[in-house]
């Protein structure tokens, strides 16, 4: 049977009028210039309109001498061209942010067959790139940072999403961003605390009280600047309201001072966020934000949601459906809508996490991707399928759960071991590595008592600092109230209640970096070593991250008990141990190459290098503190002969030892004692 022969004498025809049709031919082309080699029969992939196909849709149909793909609108076009990509030149979905090249091949002979479509099980499925901190460090070049963006919106469509948060409070090109993701069909919607996707009060009136029930027409010309810009484009409009900085809009403004009234005052905002938009966009859609403070209000009956509002359910940050902790207050209001909840329903779900306690921000989430899948195959179950807002922070941690979620919101069905398989297959080309993808998350802490209780990057650094603060400030008689959410109890016990935690990981964590090394030394042997350097500098290094961040805070715990006693010279060692861990962890971060180099440079949400500040800081203290006015007690007990000590007629005869150097020698001269 005659095929069509697909290489680089191949021409793709289409209505490149339509800017998401002339983005997605173009990454056609750049495809078939990056995976072929070879010239051709001169032949085509055809793409026409076909009003009679649904929104979004495509049908293709290979034949001897064209490819043709009927499309329904702009973005089944952007699709279909995208399947052309995968279907038959092998570019992976999420082979950009994994760092992985098309396979080079001379041409490709396409069978005469045709394929179509998927349904999907979700009608708006976008992600939130939120707290995208790790992009400003990575790049400095105007260049290179449109690069990301645009794989950003490539990728979102390469996973089938149709819609987009282009970023968090970006005034400086937040219209920028907004345009590039609308000229290639996506939709847009807009954060929780940037309603309408108007411009943050606080940012434009900084000296003015952020009160609505004081400034409602400065609140509204702001709303109305989003509209007029945006008015009957792709936007799903997000309406509520909520305080400056992410927050209750009480705590900006106590008028609303019941709950019944703050529930009555965001239904009031929300209708008339919506009367505006429908005054230049009557056929607008709506969604709500049902986050935090509005979740309990709503639960409670406080909060009517008006009709034609898409109420997102939001999870905990760590993938259960429960309210969030917010500071040491976790009352995991359940956040699953019911089964017979009334209305359009969706979910803002977070693969990324940003909590200040325990979240995940720059490796993967810790907990099992079984768990995650079987929760959001509840929320289908229950029908909240009409917008998935997907929380992706900065994207290069989170392949493995991106892949779990698209195949969710597109099949609503998810086995791990076989996606683990499936994902090790595509993105490192072994199959056998799948054991590692889901054993992550087994060698994962418990902090607390539910499922969902392990620890994320974020819990090794703000509670070791936490107590580090305190330590240095003297406040070692009371508890450190900000850690009352991990441990109760005094200083001492909170120390130790966190060192219990972290014990049996940093064993956990060895053994699964062992596994790593393994799978490197694997894929080494059968010369791949791209793939290894990419398992290094993924998957060994979110290991090595939890390993170090496990053994760093426990020995720091061990440091402050130690302090606590007066026993300076052991709580300096203890804490030169935690810093040795957190630096290895940073050096391994700052050994990322190539297309990722310097991706962790601005890591400010975990801080691996704030930490090591801060543990120089506490070390150089203790020292100070512990060996005496001269800083040559504890070189002169351990380090220099003994009769040398015992006649030298001057305090010393050699410049003070640096606190490294005093440490790397009295590491072979004294054992490490734990002191609980």
């Amino acid at each position: 049977m005659a095929a069509f022969m697909l290489s680089l004498s191949t021409r793709v025809l289409a209505d490149e009028s339509l800017s998401a049709v002339r983005h997605a031919a173009d990454i056609l082309r750049r495809d078939m210039r990056a995976a072929l080699t070879e010239e051709g029969p001169e032949n085509v992939i055809r793409l026409v309109i076909d009003p009679a196909l649904p929104a979004e849709a495509f049908v293709a149909q290979a034949a001897a001498e064209e490819i043709t793909l009927r499309c329904g609108d702009d973005l089944g076009a952007a699709y279909a061209l995208l399947s052309v990509s995968e279907r038959l030149l092998g570019v992976q979905p999420l082979g950009w942010w994994m760092g992985l090249a098309p396979k080079r091949q001379g041409s490709v002979s396409v069978p005469c067959q045709s394929w179509e479509s998927p349904r999907y099980k979700v009608r708006f499925r976008g992600w939130f790139v939120n707290d995208e901190v790790l992009f400003s460090g990575w790049h400095s070049e105007e260049n290179a940072r449109a690069e990301v963006w645009e794989r950003v919106f490539e990728t979102v469509l390469r996973c089938g999403g149709n819609m987009v948060i282009p970023g968090t409070d970006r005034g400086f090109d937040g219209h920028v961003l907004n345009e590039m993701a609308l000229e290639r069909g996506l939709w847009l919607t807009q954060h929780h605390t940037e309603l309408l996707g108007a411009k943050m009060f606080a940012r434009v009136y900084p000296d003015l009280q952020p009160s609505y029930t004081l400034y409602p027409d400065k609140y509204e010309g702001l709303w109305q600047e989003s509209i007029d810009r945006y008015a009957g484009r792709r936007v799903v409009w997000a309406v509520g309201f909520r305080g400056q900085g992410d927050r209750a809009f009480w705590e900006d403004d106590g008028e609303a001072d019941t709950a019944e009234k703050r529930g009555a005052f965001i239904a009031r905002v929300m209708r008339r966020q919506m009367e505006l938009v429908r005054a230049k966009d009557p056929a607008a859609h709506f969604c709500t934000n049902l986050y935090g403070e509005m979740m309990a209000l709503y639960r409670e009956g406080h909060l009517p949601v008006p009709e034609n509002v898409i109420k997102l359910w939001g999870d905990n940050g760590f993938g259960k459906m429960v309210s969030r902790r917010q500071n040491n207050d976790n009352p995991r209001t359940d956040a699953m809508p019911g089964e017979n909840e009334p209305g359009e329903n969706g979910i803002y779900y977070h693969v990324s996490f940003y909590d200040l306690q325990a979240a995940n921000h720059i490796t993967p989430l810790q907990n099992p991707p079984q768990m995650v899948a079987d929760e959001l195959k509840t929320i289908l179950a229950h029908r909240a399928d009409t917008l998935w807002n997907i929380n992706v922070g900065s994207i290069y941690p989170h392949p493995f759960l991106l892949d779990l979620v698209s195949r969710m919101w597109k099949t609503g069905e998810y086995d791990a071991k076989e996606a683990a398989g499936d994902f090790a297959r595509r993105y490192y080309g072994q199959e056998g590595l799948a054991p590692l993808l889901t054993g992550y998350a087994e060698s994962a802490v418990f902090y607390g008592p539910h499922a969902d209780d392990r620890a994320g990057d974020q819990y090794y650094h703000w509670p070791l600092r936490a107590l580090a603060h305190a330590l240095l400030c003297g406040e070692t008689n009371r508890p450190v109230d900000s850690l009352r959410w991990a441990a109760e109890g005094d200083f001492e016990q909170q120390a130790r209640k966190l060192a219990a935690v972290v014990q049996p990981g940093a064993a956990a964590w060895r053994e699964y970096l062992r596994k790593a090394r393994a799978a490197m030394d694997a894929l080494e042997d059968a010369a791949d070593p791209t793939a290894a350097c990419r398992l290094r500098d993924r998957e060994y290094l979110y290991g090595l991250l939890h390993q170090t961040g496990c053994e760093g805070l426990y020995s720091f715990c061990q440091a402050c008990v130690h302090a606590l006693r007066g026993n300076d010279l052991q709580a300096c060692l203890w804490t030169d141990k935690a810093l040795q861990c957190h630096r290895k962890a940073l050096e391994a971060m700052d050994r990322v190459q190539g297309r990722f180099a310097h991706i962790y440079r601005n890591d400010c949400f975990s801080g691996v290098a704030v930490t090591v500040r801060v543990l120089e800081a506490v070390r150089a203290w203790l020292r100070i503190r512990g060996d005496g006015e001269y800083l040559f007690k504890w070189e002169k007990q351990y380090l220099v002969p003994r009769e040398e000590a015992l006649l030298s007629l001057q305090s010393h005869r050699t410049v003070q030892l640096s606190d490294d150097d005093l440490c790397l020698r009295l590491r072979g001269e004294i054992s490490l004692e734990t002191a609980f």
